[in-house]
């Protein structure tokens, strides 16, 4: 947590040293107008319960989810007009939760797998979800190829299905148990991903992310580009 904190006397060296950039880099991490505080989850009992560990902070109100492993490329996608922006936009108009989702080829047993009343086949493009699993068995029998991107956006009621959830997929307190609960009394929509997404809590993603960041670094992508042309030579 003391990532985010005011580093003074790094700041204060930076500034001595007259390094300029980086200084404005280390100022940057907690934008102007942005409080973080940090909640200690005390047993890792699942995602559903690390959010129920703040609610004391958020108190009964909506409020959003982003994970932070899974990065969604702002190159790809204008992040004040798609995905998380659009869903709050969405959320702010009907009520309805919103849950980010993507395609994905291939076993989907470690994610949360959608299904929605319409097909979901343009970006942006927003359905109620019909079934919404953590982790499946049996992911093909679904017969859906949309999974969960890691942003959420959660009306208040959700926090009373967190509350009453039991331990689900991998003994773990899940959100989405919670969303598929909440959307049996209250629509909750899916909206297709915009754009890009790396899950780098997958090694392929993290690399896929790194990469791709890499080539587009002002300073170093150029160099970067080279050294990686060479290796496929």
């Amino acid at each position: 947590e003391n990532h985010f904190d005011t580093s003074y006397e790094l700041e204060a060296l930076l500034e001595q040293r007259v390094k300029r950039q980086l200084l404005a880099e280390v100022q940057s991490i907690c934008p102007p107008g942005v409080t973080i505080m940090n909640v200690r989850q005390a047993q890792p009992l699942g995602l559903g319960h690390s959010i129920l560990c703040a609610r004391p902070i958020i108190g009964d109100n909506p409020f959003v989810v982003v994970l932070p492993d899974v990065i969604i490329d702002a190159a790809s996608a204008d992040p004040l007009r798609y995905n998380l922006a659009a869903m709050i936009a969405r959320f702010q108009e009907n009520g309805r939760s919103q849950v980010l989702a993507k395609r994905m080829a291939g076993d989907l047993s470690e994610y949360s797998v959608i299904t929605t009343q319409d097909a979901l086949d343009t970006e942006g493009k927003i359905s109620r979800i019909v079934d919404f699993i953590e982790k499946p068995d049996q992911p093909q029998t679904l017969n859906s190829d949309l999974m969960a991107v890691g942003r959420y956006v959660l009306s208040a009621d959700v926090w009373e299905e967190l509350a009453k959830t039991e331990p689900g997929a991998w003994g773990r307190i899940q959100l989405t148990d919670a969303i598929a609960r909440l959307n049996e009394n209250q629509p909750v929509e899916a909206m297709l991903m915009t754009g890009e997404s790396y899950d780098c809590g997958k090694k392929m993603g993290y690399m896929k992310a790194f990469v791709n960041y890499g080539l587009r670094n002002l300073k170093e992508g150029q160099k970067f580009r080279e050294s990686i042309k060479k290796l496929l030579a």
